[in-house]
């Protein structure tokens, strides 16, 4: 027999999760974000400042698209001298399904 306060954690446990995917799907919900998280995962030593001309947006544009994946704790940001280098925040266990999701997705269209 289910007790309902076993039911009641299960689904306090299932509620934050739920939040927490709702929030990382809403930041790659903006194509730009979509497209450096994709960058970063094929491309792991990329600046700023490269992504921003590979997507033809300005710099101003992509340092505030990476301020807000930095804040979804999806990428971190490593200074390298004057350039600065996102990286995928690989121990975020979101970041490592979607890059599985990307990679299979990018298997099954060629």
């Amino acid at each position: 027999m289910v007790r309902k306060k076993d039911v009641q954690k299960k689904s306090n446990i299932s509620s934050e999760t739920d939040q927490k995917m709702v929030a990382v799907f809403k930041v790659l919900s903006d194509v730009n974000r979509y497209r450096m998280f994709r960058m970063l995962s094929e491309h792991p030593k990329i600046s700023i400042s490269d992504i921003a001309n590979d997507l033809e947006i300005s710099l101003p544009l992509a340092s505030q698209h990476i301020k807000i994946l930095t804040q979804a704790n999806l990428i971190k940001k490593e200074r390298d001298g004057k350039k600065v280098f996102p990286k995928l925040e690989y121990n975020n266990p979101f970041v490592r399904t979607i890059v599985k999701t990307i990679q299979l997705a990018v298997t099954l269209n060629t």
